[in-house]
């Protein structure tokens, strides 16, 4: 297993590989245009669309790798569930361990996963409180055989 700080560093130099290289068509055509523009100009419309077409395409195919590199769940310390960035459902941090996504089921006091039966506490929300028993004073039954 990779230490943490391995993985973050190969993981944040993966993603702005991907983002320079989305962006680096786009910005080589607008430096150089003095230079394509003649060559362009001497093409026919089809190659010239053909290229910016070409262009587009990667620009926006890497741009979405990136965006889909981003991680969709992220990790809950304090509640040891997984929690979906775009809906709040929290997932059972066990159970994704094992490669399967299971939501967890909302109780009083927490989740509950619904495939592997752990609970999971939620720190914010407060305990319930037992139901007081009231004391209720010394009766006094009569003598037994005494109607």
């Amino acid at each position: 297993m990779q230490p943490v700080s391995e993985s973050l560093i190969s993981k944040w130099w993966l993603r702005g590989i991907a983002i320079l290289l989305a962006t680096s068509p786009p910005a080589l055509v607008l430096w150089l245009q003095d230079s394509l523009a003649p060559y362009l100009a001497t093409q026919s419309p089809v190659v010239v669309l053909r290229v910016i077409a070409a262009l587009l395409l990667t620009t926006t195919a890497l741009l979405a790798y990136s965006l889909l590199q981003r991680p969709w769940l992220r990790w809950d310390e304090p509640t040891g569930t997984w929690v979906s960035r775009f809906t709040g459902i929290r997932y059972c941090g066990t159970c994704r361990a094992k490669k399967v996504i299971v939501p967890l089921k909302n109780e009083i006091t927490g989740w509950r996963c619904v495939s592997c039966g752990n609970f999971r506490v939620d720190p914010e929300r407060k305990q319930p409180e037992a139901p007081r028993i009231k004391k209720v004073g010394k009766i006094d039954y009569p003598p037994s055989g005494v109607v």
